[in-house]
């Protein structure tokens, strides 16, 4: 008798998360790492450790924000296997968070609810941390402040 096709293990919802935010994810490490090959590698590993501690990550206050923190993270691990020295220039300059809002919003051209529900933070937090980033690259003189 011929087997059937393997049913995915993966759950419903883990699938649809990697559906919503994978391509999304592999622009940001891509952006990041100058290096779209290695960037798939990462989004791949990060996914990978979500879906094996899916269960316990959906317990958690709030798996976007852990798992945006992961990509960050494991995005600037990868960076040392760059050979660009122009690479992550955003990032070796500003703290993550205020890094993650420049590129994705003017980076990337996300609008600030997009990058706020990516990033697993409301618009206002979003927002503060876009005019933080601002404020610390005018007070470096690599920008305007105030232009947001």
């Amino acid at each position: 008798m011929p087997s059937s096709p393997r049913p995915s293990t993966a759950p419903v919802g883990y699938t649809a998360f990697v559906q919503l935010h994978r391509r999304d994810y592999e622009m940001y490490a891509s952006a990041r790492l100058a290096d779209s090959k290695l960037a798939a590698s990462v989004v791949a590993e990060v996914l990978r450790r979500a879906e094996l501690s899916w269960n316990t990550l959906m317990l958690r206050e709030n798996p976007l924000a852990l798992t945006w923190r992961a990509l960050r993270d494991s995005v600037t691990t990868a960076r040392t296997h760059t050979h660009d020295p122009q690479a992550d220039v955003l990032h070796r300059t500003l703290p993550g968070q205020p890094a993650d809002a420049v590129l994705l919003r003017e980076g990337l051209g996300m609008d600030t609810k997009s990058a706020a529900a990516l990033m697993g933070m409301g618009e206002p937090e979003l927002h503060m941390q876009f005019q933080a980033a601002r404020r610390l690259l005018a007070g470096r003189g690599h920008g305007r402040q105030g232009a947001a």
